[in-house]
């Protein structure tokens, strides 16, 4: 008759012996995981959390945008952030054209402004736009505008952004 006692396999001196290897392999497993899927992103030094409510093309270029829709979006806009890189925009969507006024409050970096219509084109331009400008307020003069895009100051120049310039999103 078998015996009921404990089977000894030997695979415990198995595992202890490879005990730093599984260890090694499970933290950079980790590691890897929070690279991946990390909201946050190291753009031109700036570190912050941006959603991507929508791709933004200019010419070849693609940029992911963060869509303000509600007025409180709209009101703190880019306010209280460290940063945003060259990568990324903030997109203002209004339920109707019209003119809309840009202020710096809470700003801590400066920024270009584009004013787009229901078209997607590009009619007004405000380039480096310095926190320190704040209480003043930027507005599209010329022509009624649906969309503003914020973006990273000397973005609009090397994206060859101008007023005509299409915007797709």
């Amino acid at each position: 008759m078998p015996s009921r006692g404990i089977v000894r396999t030997g695979l415990a001196p198995k595992i202890k012996k490879n005990l730093p290897l599984l260890l090694a392999v499970v933290v950079l497993a980790a590691i890897s995981a929070v690279v991946v899927f990390s909201k946050h992103e190291n753009v031109d030094g700036c570190s912050g959390t941006y959603r991507t409510d929508k791709i933004v093309r200019i010419g070849k270029h693609q940029i992911k945008a963060e869509d303000a829709k509600t007025p409180s979006q709209q009101q703190i806009g880019l306010g209280g952030r460290d940063c945003i890189g060259s990568n990324h925009a903030m997109l203002f969507s209004f339920a109707r054209p019209g003119q809309y006024a840009i202020w710096m409050k809470n700003m801590k970096f400066p920024i270009d402004i584009a004013w787009i219509d229901t078209n997607h084109k590009v009619v007004g331009l405000e380039k480096k736009v310095e926190p320190s400008t704040y209480p003043d307020r930027f507005i599209n003069k010329e022509k009624f505008a649906q969309y503003v895009l914020e973006l990273q100051a000397g973005r609009a120049n090397t994206l060859g952004l101008t007023t005509g310039t299409p915007v797709d999103f």
